[in-house]
């Protein structure tokens, strides 16, 4: 069902696989994938399942302990790690994956690739999410396939596949997993993405998820053109963490924010959201700035780094925090 080819186009065997493992469908469905390719001796690195314990559910110890037996009986290595969750910044999910991404990022190392079970489905409830709190063409891309973290990679090799795709799987090959009843909740917005809107437009277009998935491929393919051209044509303005502000001043809105976007993103910084933006055209662009002008923003989930302008010999400076 899984073509080992196109997985094999993303993951390089011989570097170390740790599957992030809930213990859910989704990623039992994949670890498994992962010990029948490494039976077949086609991974030549090590291989090894990391499950994070979030305490935040009466049976969590027991699901840690159920996927402690998945690995024991199959002979993959097994780290497991406890977490306290702080929501009272961000909300429960943004604080809950901070978390476990706070602990991929100190256990990975550089010949390290962290996989993760995210489907068509999953993309299509991130875009969806996305878009119904704003976003723009970074966040229409969805999911990456690949992107570093610590000194290693997380990789997403099964983007392509629906969720039922993975359902069938898991029928075939008769793997037990976790069913987590808080999924069912829609009180927490993906949850209600996913069992509610999803649902209903999978209902009216039953291939609504991988359309989704398709379009936000397609969107990347198009990002990418795009920042290519940016670059080329404004490559001289931009020096590193400076920004040339006289050279805005003539430029377009439109273009002037796609120009402060892009020197934000390869400065690898938290992307400002839309009003952040407008404080920075408020403060540098449409009033005369000095070297006390300051504009400070941050990502809830803190997977990037928080950052502040300021002003210094006729240029924009971007300081990260």
């Amino acid at each position: 069902m899984f073509d080992p080819k196109a997985f094999f186009d993303l993951v390089d065997p011989k570097k170390n696989i740790i599957v992030a493992f809930s213990g859910g469908g989704d990623s039992s469905a994949l670890l498994h994938f992962c010990h029948e390719i490494n039976q077949q001796e086609l991974l030549h690195g090590s291989l090894s399942a990391i499950h994070i314990n979030h305490s935040l559910n009466k049976d969590s110890d027991q699901w840690e302990d159920h996927c402690k037996i998945f690995c024991e009986e199959r002979n993959i290595a097994f780290q497991s790690f406890v977490v306290n969750i702080n929501s009272k910044k961000s909300g429960l999910e943004s604080a809950a994956r901070n978390a476990r991404y706070k602990i991929f990022k100190e256990v990975l190392q550089s010949n390290d690739q962290l996989l993760m079970a995210h489907h068509a489905d999953d993309v299509a409830e991130t875009i969806l999410f996305r878009l119904f709190r704003g976003t723009g063409l970074d966040g229409l891309q969805g999911p990456m396939k690949k992107r570093t973290l610590g000194e290693g990679v997380i990789l997403r090799p099964w983007l392509s596949y629906s969720k039922s795709d993975l359902t069938q799987y898991l029928s075939m090959n008769k793997i037990e997993f976790i069913s987590d009843d808080t999924n069912l909740e829609d009180n927490q917005d993906r949850n209600f993405i996913r069992n509610e809107v999803l649902k209903m437009a999978s209902n009216r277009w039953p291939n609504a998820s991988m359309q989704i998935q398709q379009t936000a491929q397609l969107v990347s393919k198009h990002k990418e053109v795009h920042d290519f051209l940016l670059d080329q044509q404004f490559k001289k303005y931009i020096r590193g963490s400076k920004l040339n502000r006289n050279f805005l001043l003539d430029l377009e809105e439109g273009t002037c924010a796609e120009v402060i976007r892009h020197w934000i993103k390869i400065n690898n910084v938290a992307m400002p959201n839309k009003k952040i933006i407008s404080e920075i055209f408020k403060a540098f662009i449409h009033s005369n700035p000095s070297s006390k002008t300051q504009v400070n923003w941050s990502r809830a989930d803190n997977d990037q780094k928080s950052a502040f302008l300021t002003f210094s010999d006729g240029d924009l400076i971007l300081n990260k925090k």
